[in-house]
């Protein structure tokens, strides 16, 4: 297994799976904006890494995130400061958000403010029944930042959107689950076999498929449903000349 330990952010790969923990317990994993620049390299190089299948984001010591550290608003009150920060924010939520990888992320304890928005980018996260969720930027005077404002209407609508980002409401992870913001919520002595079976249901789809249906389901959504019908032709044919389709169908009608 090769690791990457930077104190405040920890990348580990083995076997296909590269697995990216925020690494600050003491503060419930609070982003720095140091951390900032390493989850761009992290996320990048996850990416564009051939041998990696799988990305997992993880936060250590038992809670997930609890959002931006007080520095990093502090320091995003000088305006060159706070330009060049968020650009780097906004490069790696896109890339993120864009990865033809499957994402998982894993909520334990806490996922608060931009710590929350940074797990709902995955593909899938798994919390723990306990664990408490909460987009509390407005009371402290913010908007919701990484990305949060495109997502939250996307996954829960737009009721659930202003509960979540207008009023704060701190929500369970169970109760994530109920209302569509989470793909799971499970027992915490679940997670880590909750997280294994979805980690090998995933490797076991077609990666050029998943990618090119994750970037169909992003686009799509965007731009209505004479660009969705138009996207879906346009990439139907590649995929089916491809030969996992000639072998799963085939597979399928042996089947039958």
């Amino acid at each position: 297994m090769e690791q990457d330990h930077h104190t405040q952010l920890i990348v580990s790969k083995a076997s296909g799976i590269c697995t990216i923990t925020l690494n600050r317990p003491h503060v419930l994993n609070a982003m720095t904006v140091e951390m900032f620049s390493l989850l761009q390299d992290a996320i990048a190089k996850a990416s564009a890494d051939e041998e990696i299948d799988v990305l997992i984001l993880r936060g250590g010591g038992g809670n997930f995130c609890s959002g931006a550290d007080l520095g990093v608003l502090t320091a995003l009150a000088d305006k060159s400061d706070a330009d060049q920060s968020l650009t780097i924010i906004n490069d790696f939520i896109t890339n993120l958000h864009q990865m033809p990888k499957p994402v998982i992320a894993v909520i334990e304890g806490v996922a608060v403010g931009a710590g929350l928005n940074l797990a709902l980018h995955a593909d899938f996260v798994i919390a723990t029944e306990d664990a408490l969720l909460q987009e509390p930027f407005v009371q402290i005077g913010l908007t919701t930042d990484f990305g949060g404002t495109y997502l939250l209407p996307r996954l829960v609508g737009t009721a659930w959107a202003k509960r979540l980002a207008l009023l704060g409401e701190r929500i369970t992870g169970k109760k994530a689950e109920e209302i569509g913001l989470i793909y799971r919520a499970v027992e915490a002595s679940q997670v880590e076999s909750e997280v294994e079976k979805l980690v090998a249901a995933v490797r076991r789809l077609p990666k050029q498929a998943y990618a090119v249906t994750k970037e169909g389901l992003g686009r799509c959504q965007a731009n209505g449903l004479e660009y969705a019908l138009a996207w879906e032709k346009q990439q139907q044919p590649s995929l089916i000349a491809r030969p996992e389709f000639q072998t799963l169908v085939q597979a399928k009608v042996k089947r039958t």
